[in-house]
């Protein structure tokens, strides 16, 4: 009867564990999107908002440039 106990102990113990790493995953999830958004910057001659890694030296988009 005390090795059932323990066996049951054991499980539960082992279910929270699992219950505790899934949420800690998820909520590191939630906080990784603010690190993926680029600055913004408007083309010069057309003023669209796009990237700042997508205008040319000069300021202006693809299509402008």
């Amino acid at each position: 009867m005390n090795i059932l106990r323990l066996l049951l102990l054991v499980a539960a113990a082992w279910l929270i564990w699992r219950i505790v790493r899934q949420v800690r995953g998820q909520l590191e999830q939630r906080r990784k999107p603010a690190d993926e958004f680029e600055p913004m910057a408007r083309c010069a001659q057309c003023g669209t908002f796009l990237p700042a890694r997508s205008l040319d030296a000069a300021g202006k988009c693809g299509r402008c440039g």
